[in-house]
């Protein structure tokens, strides 16, 4: 009996080191999506010590992920080094939308904005990605305590009320990239959306009630606060749900951000209206990817822009 247990055992672990080995060849090209954002979590990133923040970037530390590469500096952020003789700096904050995933640094919009503005001014990269807004405003508050700004770009994405989990230190999980990918299966199974219908009223209730939408709206209040305390102007920019542009069903997302921002008294930009030229698959980072690749980069670099070079 201790025998037929004993080779049962080494058949599941054998399975599952094959399962890994499959998962790990068969995504070397860096194009699944699952995978490459399990390798940010563990390359790139750590718990933070204050549990609003949830999780954070680790210093100095640069790794490759869907085939670009992700420099993190002494501050937690990426890019180069904040500029010591910088006249203004811009901050953008936000997800990984801000962080600019599957883009180059000088794809990405902070590095758009950079070329495009004078020497004079720095532009820096706050952005970290499976963050909502509390934790973006919780992450913001301690990277403006060590670096002050002229103007903050927060940039929104859907998720902005979705709480997120705390960062794992299962070691398998943490580990393996064949329980990443069932984690997410799994999940996804156990969601309960079956459909677009469903989908929207899954979204309309995180935006609208309970404690995500909540913490979601202190956030913004948390973000207003710091701007009127240290002086700076913020710019609310709200990125589109990437599936459907032209039929789009979420309009009371939109409506709810431009309320905070008239609540603050902040610039609101919706940027779906600079991304219609096209079908939103074509502003995909990847085919199974919905960030912003490189080309609507540069449109929400354009529409900014003009907010940006006006003292």
């Amino acid at each position: 009996m201790a025998g037929t247990v004993g080779l049962l055992l080494l058949g599941v672990v054998l399975a599952i080191g094959a399962g890994e080995a499959l998962v790990r060849i068969s995504t070397a090209d860096q194009r699944n999506y699952v995978v490459e954002m399990w390798r940010y979590a563990k390359l790139l990133k750590r718990p933070s010590d204050d549990p609003a923040i949830g999780h954070e970037h680790v210093p100095n530390r640069t790794a490759q992920l869907q085939n670009v590469e992700i420099s993190i500096n002494s501050l937690g952020m990426r890019g180069p080094e904040p500029k010591a003789d910088a006249h203004r700096r811009i901050a953008i904050i936000g997800d990984s939308l801000a962080l600019g995933w599957g883009l180059s640094d000088t794809e990405s919009l902070r590095g758009q904005l950079q070329a495009a503005l004078p020497d004079d001014v720095d532009v820096v990269n706050d952005g970290v990605g499976n963050m909502n807004l509390s934790q973006i405003s919780a992450h913001w508050a301690r990277t403006n305590a060590r670096l002050p700004v002229d103007t903050v770009i927060l940039l929104t994405s859907f998720r902005a009320p979705i709480q997120q989990p705390a960062p794992t230190r299962n070691p398998i999980l943490r580990n393996s990239a064949l329980s990443a990918i069932l984690f997410t299966y799994a999940a996804t199974l156990t969601s309960g959306a079956s459909g677009r219908d469903d989908m929207v009223a899954a979204v309309r209730k995180e935006w609208t009630t309970g404690p995500g939408a909540a913490a979601m709206h202190k956030g913004f209040d948390q973000i207003a606060a710091l701007a009127r305390a240290r002086g700076y102007r913020v710019i609310l920019a709200a990125v589109p749900e990437m599936h459907d542009l032209q039929n789009y069903p979420f309009e009371f997302i939109t409506e709810i951000q431009r309320a905070e921002a008239v609540k603050h008294g902040w610039t609101f930009v919706d940027l779906r209206p600079s991304l219609l030229g096209k079908s939103a698959e074509e502003y995909w980072v990847t085919e199974q990817d919905v960030h912003l690749n490189a080309a609507a980069t540069t449109l929400v670099a354009d529409r900014l822009l003009p907010l940006l070079t006006v003292d």
